[in-house]
């Protein structure tokens, strides 16, 4: 996807909501998507965009240390991946084989000290629990987006989220560009 489209979606939603919108995140990016004309995936990436910008001047706060980033099991390349799995999820070896070493990486080199490939939210909740992270940048599906921001609400995280590529529970695809600038935001 092109930066153009993303600022598009974020413009119209910095205007809608100063335009005094009085509508839940679902009908405000449906509002938004069809005066843009967009996709139903596009649709979603603005429903998301618009739940992000809530928690986003909270989030910029927050140091990269004090950040978690939760990332899909499912971005793994099967057989092959040499990710190791405990009770905290996989840990990436570094090999190189899928998007997930770049994602990592990244993170590393941010500062961020919580990192976890997950297969599900059941595990990011119990994670958040034990480490009780300021806040947290999560990867997923939209169905799992969801879900997060509702399973943040009853915690002190502050969430942002960044939508697959290419989702489907297999051989899913990181946008890469947009989680680089979601784990950068101060």
């Amino acid at each position: 996807m092109s930066d153009g489209i993303y600022d598009k979606i974020r413009g119209a939603i910095g205007k809608f909501a100063d335009a005094g919108a009085h509508l839940n995140a679902a009908s405000a990016a449906e509002k938004i998507g069809k005066s843009l004309g967009l996709s139903e995936d596009m649709i979603q990436f603005t429903h998301i965009e618009l739940r992000n910008s809530v928690f986003e001047p909270e989030f910029k706060k927050i140091p990269f240390k004090d950040r978690a980033l939760f990332l899909p099991h499912c971005t793994r390349k099967l057989p092959g991946c040499k990710a190791t799995f405990d009770e905290d999820g996989y840990h990436c070896k570094h090999c190189g084989g899928c998007g997930l070493d770049e994602a990592v990486t990244m993170a590393e080199n941010l500062g961020y000290k919580q990192i976890y490939i997950v297969p599900g939210g059941s595990l990011v909740k119990k994670i958040i629990q034990k480490y009780k992270p300021k806040a947290a940048v999560g990867v997923c599906c939209f169905a799992e987006a969801l879900i997060s921001f509702e399973a943040t609400k009853d915690t002190k995280v502050i969430p942002q989220l960044v939508l697959l590529l290419k989702d489907g529970c297999k051989d899913t695809l990181i946008d890469l560009t947009l989680l680089e600038k979601k784990l950068s935001l101060k």
